[in-house]
C-alpha cells in the first residue's frame, strides 16, 4: 500500500511538473539599439539588448548570437568571424526579470552610413536544447 502511495505521488507531481508554464523571453524594444563609438581613426560598435522574461518561471540557460544579414556591413568589422562565430556566455532570466547583454566589436572603419546598419543585424537567443526562443532585429542606432 505504501509502495502504492508514493508512486501515485510521484506521478501526480510528474504530471503537474510537466504542465508548468514555461518562461516567456523576449527583447525589450526600447531599450534594444546598435551603439557606435568612433573617434579618430578607431571605431567601435556595441550590439546591447535588454531580454525580459515575462512568465513568473526562471529561464533555462540561454545564449545570444548575432547575425548579420549584410555582406558590406560584415565587411565593416575588423574580425568578421568573431562575429559570426560568436557563443555568447550563458545566461539566465529569473521568473519577472530582465537581463541586459551587451557585446562590443572593432571596425575597421565607421560606416559612412549609420542608417545602413538598421536592420542588418539579429540577434538570436537559444535554450540549451538549442531551440531558438527570440529573434529580433536591431532597428535603432545611436552614435556617442
Amino acid at each position: 500500500m505504501k509502495l502504492t502511495w508514493t508512486l501515485s505521488l510521484t506521478s501526480f507531481f510528474l504530471m503537474l511538473s510537466a504542465c508548468a508554464p514555461e518562461a516567456e523571453i523576449s527583447h525589450v524594444e526600447e531599450e534594444t539599439a546598435i551603439l557606435l563609438f568612433s573617434e579618430e581613426e578607431e571605431a567601435v560598435i556595441s550590439f546591447s539588448a535588454l531580454m525580459s522574461n515575462q512568465s513568473e518561471r526562471p529561464s533555462d540557460e540561454l545564449v545570444i548570437n548575432w547575425e548579420v544579414n549584410d555582406e558590406e556591413v560584415l565587411d565593416l568589422f575588423s574580425e568578421p568571424e568573431l562575429v559570426m562565430e560568436s557563443e555568447g556566455e550563458s545566461f539566465s532570466i529569473g521568473g519577472g526579470e530582465r537581463f541586459m547583454v551587451s557585446e562590443t566589436y572593432f571596425l575597421d572603419e565607421a560606416p559612412a552610413d549609420t542608417e545602413a546598419l538598421s536592420g542588418a543585424i539579429d540577434g538570436v537567443v537559444t535554450n540549451e536544447d538549442g531551440e531558438e526562443v527570440d529573434r529580433f532585429t536591431f532597428d535603432q542606432i545611436e552614435e556617442a
